[in-house]
C-alpha cells in the first residue's frame, strides 16, 4: 500500500465517529424528549383546535399522522441536533492505584 493511499485511508477513519455509548445515550435523552415535545405540542394543539372549529379533515387519524410525519421530517435536524454534535469527554487523567 503507497504512502498517499494509507494517508486517505488514516483521514477516512479519523473523520468517523465513534458511536455512543448507552450512557452518552442517557445524557443526551432529556434534550433530545424536550425538543421532541417542542415540536409535537404546538402541532397538537393547533389540530385540536382546528378540529374543534370545524375541519373535521383533521379529526382523521391518518391525516394527524401525516403531519406528525411531515414534522418530524422537516424538523429532524432540530430534534436530533444533540446526537450530531455529541462529542464525548476525554478522560485523560491517570487512574488511581
Amino acid at each position: 500500500m503507497g504512502k498517499k493511499r494509507r494517508e486517505e485511508k488514516l483521514n477516512r477513519k479519523g473523520q468517523q465517529r465513534t458511536p455512543l455509548s448507552g450512557r452518552d445515550m442517557l445524557r443526551i435523552f432529556p434534550s433530545l424528549l424536550l425538543r421532541a415535545f417542542i415540536v409535537v405540542m404546538p402541532l397538537t394543539l393547533i389540530m385540536a383546535f382546528l378540529g374543534g372549529s370545524g375541519l373535521t379533515l383533521f379529526n382523521e387519524f391518518w391525516v394527524q399522522m401525516g403531519v406528525y410525519l411531515a414534522a418530524y421530517i422537516v424538523f429532524n435536524k432540530f430534534i436530533f441536533g444533540p446526537v450530531r454534535n455529541y462529542r464525548p469527554t476525554q478522560n485523560t487523567s491517570p487512574k488511581a492505584k
